[in-house]
């Protein structure tokens, strides 16, 4: 298997148990996911840039289609309205600069840079009416496809929480660097695999088709020299308030069970609960989210 991310051949491939996978997104969300993960599924590492990824029997990437993510949409915690990193990332925009987001949403960041000229690309049709009412300007189409006619124009092209989604993640950060002006900024925010996530267990929003990439300070470090960019700052935030019983149970449970990535056994469950009272959270403990900045030549 080619790495879609540098192209070079992965390895250290793990096989995943699909049938357990579907039955957790309908158990705990409602949602049918056994025709879009309907084969063997594998995780694979690659030795090159470090990208971790999952992929079927058929060499195919197994991502959430429009219904999917429209399903997720209506869970009213699924889009959160205000991210951290909004706040760090809006330091690099400045009056008049024309930013475009990849994967908006419902379009939040743009209330965050109302001195910038914005525009989000988003594929889900529900999120595009709902970024709309709000009177955010969204268009449903590719990064790919706009690149192709809007090359070099933006100041800023910025993603949150989007590239662990995307099956080809080579030619969606090539179109982002297309689409941005020489000098520009290309912002990229993702889940870290430096943080306490990468020991979740059951974290079936961090396994497809919801997320199928898995990114580490490395990777993040090997995509400015695959891209021939310069990266400027590569910022971990702090566990945040909504994450914090999410990080004592994984962290507590890391204590008493081999991380995996799905587990039915009971007394993890139990354990998860205890943690939410007995694991404590370092200073420097890093939270969910890692943003990568880097400048186009």
């Amino acid at each position: 298997m080619k790495c879609p991310l540098c192209h070079t051949n992965a390895k250290q491939t793990i096989s995943i148990n699909t049938k357990s996978i579907n039955n957790l997104y309908n158990t705990l969300y409602k949602i049918d996911t056994s025709k879009l993960i309907n084969q063997n599924m594998y995780f694979s590492h690659c030795p090159s840039c470090d990208f971790k990824f999952f992929f079927l029997e058929d060499e195919s990437i197994p991502t959430g289609d429009d219904n999917f993510y429209n399903a997720l949409n209506k869970i009213p915690w699924y889009y959160f309205s205000e991210k951290h990193e909004y706040d760090f990332a809006k330091q690099y925009i400045h009056n008049g600069d024309r930013v475009l987001e990849v994967g908006c949403g419902k379009g939040a960041f743009a209330k965050y840079i109302p001195q910038a000229q914005y525009l989000g690309l988003e594929f889900s049709t529900d999120a595009k009416k709902m970024a709309e009412e709000n009177g955010v300007n969204v268009q449903n189409i590719s990064i790919q496809d706009y690149a192709k006619n809007h090359n070099g124009e933006a100041d800023m092209v910025c993603s949150f929480q989007v590239l662990e989604h995307v099956s080809d993640p080579h030619s969606f950060i090539q179109a982002k660097v297309d689409a941005c002006r020489g000098g520009g900024v290309i912002l990229i925010a993702v889940p870290s695999e430096e943080s306490f996530i990468q020991y979740a267990v059951n974290g079936i929003l961090n396994m497809p088709p919801h997320h199928v990439g898995r990114f580490s300070d490395k990777c993040l470090h090997n995509i400015a020299q695959i891209f021939n960019l310069k990266l400027i700052d590569l910022y971990h935030e702090k566990v945040q308030p909504e994450h914090i019983n999410f990080y004592k149970s994984v962290m507590f449970s890391k204590r008493f069970f081999t991380p995996k990535f799905l587990d039915s056994n009971p007394l993890r469950k139990i354990t998860n609960y205890l943690g939410r009272f007995f694991e404590k959270i370092p200073n420097e403990a890093y939270g969910h989210t890692v943003v990568a900045v880097y400048q186009k030549p």
